[in-house]
C-alpha cells in the first residue's frame, strides 16, 4: 500500500470534487483525506454540519454533507442523479450507527432503505461519481461505549446490517460507477483498543489508514507506472516493452520450435538446422528456465493473482523459525564418504547457506526489517555468505591457480544469469538484486587481487601485501566522495544505466572487510592442513580454547546487538564486528569430526539453490518488488487468519519447486555459456577443504560440479557439412573472450534502445 503525499493527492484529485455524505464516522474519514494533505487542517466548529475544504491552487474540492440517516432532499437527489453540482469524481456515503441509537425497533429498515438508494444508484446508466463508496457499518470499541450507547449499539445489530451489505455487493452487477464497500475500514479496527475514547471515534492513527486505503483505491493507477511497482492496489500494471516482448517471444515460441526441430533427426528440415541449434539438452533447461521467468511475470506484473499487505507478527517470526530449524534437526544424516570431511566441507557450507535463506525469508515474508534485535543477526547472515564468497574463491584460486577466462565466466555467468534476464523481463533495475551485484562485485575484486603476480602467490609476504593493496584500493572505492558517483556517471553515458551510487555505497560499506576475513581464514586453513596441524599433540587443548572462546564471543555478540538503540547505531559498527560471530560459528560448527560429518539435508538442498531463492523470492512468492505477498488462493479475501498459513504453505511449496528448477537450468545454461565446445566435458569433483580442492561455497558454478557424467549421445549424430555462416558463428561462439564480448555488446545494445 502507497503512502501518500500532499503533492501526490493534489495532483490525483486536480480539477475534481470529493464528496462524503453520513454521520459522524464519515466526517472523521473526510477529516483523515484533509489531515493527509494539511496536517494543520482546522476540524474545530459545530460538528453536525457541512463542511467544505477547497484547494484553489490544485483546483478541487472535499465536501462534507452531514446526514446521518442518508435522507436529506439534497442526498436523495444526488443519490438520483438530480444533483445541479459537478459530478463528484469520488462520493462517500456512510450510516447505520444514529439508527441504531435513535431509531430503535424500525432502525434496520429505515437504514436499509437510505443504503438500497445507494446501491440502485450505482445501477443507474449514468453514473453519479466515477467511483462510488458505501462505507461499512462501523464496528465500535464497545469497552468505551457510555451506557446509552451500550443500550442501543450492540454487535449483533452491526454485524447484520454489515452483512446485508455484503449480500447486495455481491448481487451488484457491473456498472458505469464502480461501487465498493470497503469492508478493509472495519478490519483495521478489529482488535484494536484505546484508540477512541467514546468507542465511536477512533484516533487519527485509524482514521488515516482509512483514508489511505481510499487514496489507494482511487489514485493508485494514476502514479507512474515504472520500477519499484510496490502500489498492487487497484493498479493497471503497463503493457511489456519491447524487449519484454522479445523475452517472451523467444521462451514461448522460439526454443519450443528449436526443440521440435531437434526432434527431426531425419527429415531434411532438421539436418539442415540442426548445427544451428544448441542440444536438447540445452533448449530443454533454456524452456524450462523461462517457464520460470514467465511465472514471476505472471505472478508480479499482472493482476492475475492477488497481492497482500506485509505484516510483522513476532509470534509468526518465532514459530517458522522454529519449525524451519524442527525440520532441519529431523534431516540430520552423517556422510556416507569415509573419514574427516574437513573444515568447512561442501556439505557444511551448503546447510549453512541452506538455513541462513530459510531465516532471511522468513524475514523478508514477514517484514521484520523494523525490529532491531532481527534486522542485526540478519545482517550478519548476508556477511556469512559474502564470508563463503571469499574463502572459497580464495580457496580455488590459491590451490588452483585458474585465472582463466572460462572459469571468470562461469562464475559470473552462473551468478548474473537469472538476475540479468529478470531485470529485463521485469523491466527492473539490475542493482536492486542486491545480492547478486554484491557478490559478483567481491568475486571481481578476489579474481583481481589473486591474478595479479599469482606466480608468487605462495610467498606469505608477497600474498600479504596484495590483500592489504587490494583492501585499501577498495576502501577508495567505497568510501572515497565522488568515486562511486563517476563510475556511475561513466556507466550511465556508456552503457545507459541508472544506478543510484548512495545506496550502493551503503550496500558495500555495510560487509567493507568481512571478505578479506573469509580469505585469510582460507589461507589459515591451507596452512594449517599444509603443516598437519591437527596431528600435533597439543591440539586438543588448542582446540578446546577456540572453541570456548567462540562461545563467549557468539553469546557477547547477541548482549551487544540487542543493547543497540536501533538499526542505525548498529549499521555503524557492524563492517568491524560482523566476522566476530561469523568466525566464531565456523568454530563451533566444526568442533568436533562427528559435528564436522553430520548435515541437514534439508538445509542442503535449500543451500543448493540459494541462489535461485534469494533472487526468486522478489518476484514469486513476495511481490510489490518485494513490499507485498503473493497470493495464490482464491478468492483473495480468505487468506486471512488459518487462510494467510495455508496461502503460506502452498506459495511456498510453489516457490522452492520453481527456484529449485531454476537452479538446476541455470547450472547446464552456464555450462553451454561458458563451455569450449558443444560437447562438454566433464571435470574433476570439489573435495573438502583437507584435500587438493575447494568447492566454491557459494555456489556451483556449472551443473558439472554436481554430476559424474554427461549425456553426449548427440555427439554421434552425422552432423551435415558446415556452411561458411555456420564456420563464422563457430569461429566467435568458440572463443570465450568473443562470446563474453558479444553477450556484453547485446545488452549495451538494448540498454540504448530501452
Amino acid at each position: 500500500m502507497h503512502n501518500y503525499k500532499p503533492a501526490e493527492i493534489e495532483t490525483c484529485f486536480k480539477g475534481s470534487r470529493i464528496l462524503f455524505v453520513g454521520d459522524s464516522v464519515v466526517r472523521n474519514q473526510f477529516y483523515g483525506v484533509a489531515k493527509l494533505i494539511d496536517p494543520e487542517v482546522d476540524t474545530s466548529g459545530e460538528k453536525h454540519t457541512d463542511r467544505r475544504l477547497d484547494y484553489e491552487e490544485a483546483g478541487f474540492s472535499l465536501e462534507f454533507w452531514w446526514d446521518p440517516y442518508l435522507n436529506s432532499t439534497k442526498t436523495i437527489e444526488m443519490l438520483a442523479g438530480q444533483d445541479s453540482g459537478k459530478s463528484p469524481n469520488v462520493a462517500v456515503f456512510g450510516a447505520g450507527l444514529w439508527n441504531l441509537r435513535y431509531q430503535g425497533d424500525s432502525a434496520f429498515n429505515t437504514w436499509k432503505i437510505a443504503v438500497n438508494r445507494v446501491f440502485d444508484a450505482a445501477r443507474m446508466p449514468s453514473p453519479i461519481a466515477h467511483s462510488l463508496l458505501l462505507s461499512p457499518v462501523e464496528e465500535p470499541d464497545y469497552s468505551h461505549l457510555n451506557p446509552e450507547r451500550t443500550d442501543t449499539i450492540n454487535a449483533n445489530a452491526v454485524r447484520e446490517m454489515n452483512q446485508y451489505l455484503q449480500d447486495q455487493a455481491d448481487m451488484l452487477n457491473a456498472s458505469p460507477a464502480r461501487l465498493i464497500v470497503p469492508f478493509a475500514w472495519n478490519k483495521m479496527i478489529d482488535g484494536v483498543y484505546d484508540q477512541s475514547d467514546d468507542g465511536l471515534h477512533f484516533d487519527s492513527a485509524i482514521t488515516s489508514m482509512q483514508a489511505e486505503i481510499l487514496l489507494n483505491f482511487k489514485c493508485n493507477d494514476q502514479l507512474p507506472k515504472h520500477f519499484p511497482m510496490s502500489n498492487t492496489c487497484c493498479y493497471r500494471y503497463p503493457i511489456t516493452r519491447w524487449y519484454q516482448n522479445i523475452i517472451f517471444f523467444v521462451i514461448l515460441i522460439s526454443i519450443p520450435m528449436g526443440l521440435y526441430i531437434r526432434s527431426l533427426d531425419n527429415s531434411p528440415i532438421g539436418l539442415t538446422l540442426y548445427s544451428y541449434l544448441p542440444s536438447e539438452k540445452v533448449l530443454t533447461a533454456a524452456f524450462t528456465f523461462g517457464i520460470g521467468v514467465v511465472y514471476m511475470y505472471f505472478c508480479d506484473r499482472t493482476t492475475l493473482l492477488a497481492k497482500a499487505q506485509k505484516q510483522y507478527d513476532p509470534i509468526a517470526f518465532g514459530f517458522l523459525i522454529l519449525l524451519a530449524f524442527s525440520a532441519g534437526m529431523a534431516t540430520l544424516k552423517s556422510s556416507k564418504r569415509e573419514g574427516d570431511q574437513g573444515f568447512l566441507n561442501r556439505d557444511q557450507t551448503d546447510e549453512w547457506k541452506g538455513w541462513m535463506q530459510i531465516v532471511i525469508l522468513i524475514y523478508h515474508y514477514l517484514g521484520a526489517s523494523s525490529t532491531s534485535g532481527i534486522y542485526n543477526p540478519v545482517r550478519v547472515l548476508v556477511a556469512a555468505y559474502l564470508f563463503q564468497t571469499g574463502y572459497g574463491h580464495f580457496f580455488f584460486f590459491y590451490k588452483k591457480g585458474d585465472f582463466g577466462i572460462g572459469r571468470f565466466m562461469n562464475v559470473m555467468v552462473r551468478l548474473n544469469l537469472l538476475t540479468v534476464v529478470l531485470e529485463y523481463a521485469m523491466d527492473t533495475n539490475y542493482l536492486s538484486y542486491y545480492f547478486t551485484p554484491l557478490v559478483s562485485f567481491w568475486f571481481c575484486i578476489i579474481w583481481l587481487m589473486m591474478y595479479v603476480g599469482n606466480s608468487y602467490n605462495k610467498n606469505p609476504l608477497f600474498l600479504l601485501v596484495k590483500l592489504v593493496a587490494s583492501m585499501a584500493f577498495t576502501t577508495f572505492i567505497i568510501k572515497w566522495p565522488g568515486v562511486l558517483e563517476n563510475i556511475f556517471s561513466a556507466f550511465e553515458f556508456l552503457f545507459n544505466i541508472h544506478w543510484d551510487a548512495v545506496e550502493w555505497r551503503f550496500r558495500l560499506n555495510l560487509d567493507l572487510w568481512i571478505v578479506y576475513i573469509g580469505m585469510i581464514c582460507a589461507y589459515i586453513t591451507i596452512k594449517f592442513g599444509e603443516v598437519k596441524f591437527s596431528e600435533k599433540l597439543y591440539w586438543p587443548m588448542v582446540k578446546n580454547f577456540f572453541v570456548f572462546i567462540s562461545a563467549l564471543a557468539m553469546v557477547w555478540f547477541f548482549w551487544f546487538e540487542l543493547s543497540q538503540p536501533g538499526k542505525t547505531e548498529y549499521n555503524i559498527v557492524h563492517p568491524y564486528i560482523s566476522w566476530i560471530p561469523i568466525v566464531a560459528f565456523a568454530i563451533l560448527r566444526n568442533a568436533s569430526m562427528r559435528l564436522r560429518n553430520t548435515s541437514s539435508q534439508l538445509f542442503i538442498f535449500i543451500g543448493k539453490c540459494s541462489l535461485e531463492t534469494f533472487i526468486g523470492q522478489f518476484h514469486m512468492w513476495l511481490v510489490g518488488d518485494t513490499k507485498g505477498l503473493l497470493v495464490v488462493l482464491q478468492p483473495a479475501g480468505w487468506v486471512h487468519g488459518l487462510g494467510w498459513w495455508i496461502n503460506l504453505v502452498v506459495s511456498t511449496a510453489l516457490f522452492i519447486y520453481v527456484a529449485y528448477w531454476l537452479s538446476q537450468s541455470t547450472g547446464e545454461l552456464t555450462s553451454y555459456l561458458c563451455s569450449k565446445s558443444q560437447l562438454v566435458t566433464e571435470t574433476g569433483r570439489h573435495h573438502n577443504a583437507t584435500g587438493t580442492d575447494q568447492a566454491v561455497p557459494l555456489l556451483p558454478t556449472t551443473m558439472l560440479e554436481e554430476r559424474s557424467s554427461v549425456d553426449n549421445d548427440e555427439g554421434i549424430i552425422q552432423q551435415p557439412k558446415r556452411s561458411w555462416i555456420t564456420v563464422i558463428i563457430d569461429s566467435i561462439w568458440g572463443d570465450l573472450r568473443w562470446r563474453s564480448l558479444s553477450l556484453l555488446l547485446f545488452l549495451v545494445v538494448i540498454n540504448h534502445f530501452a
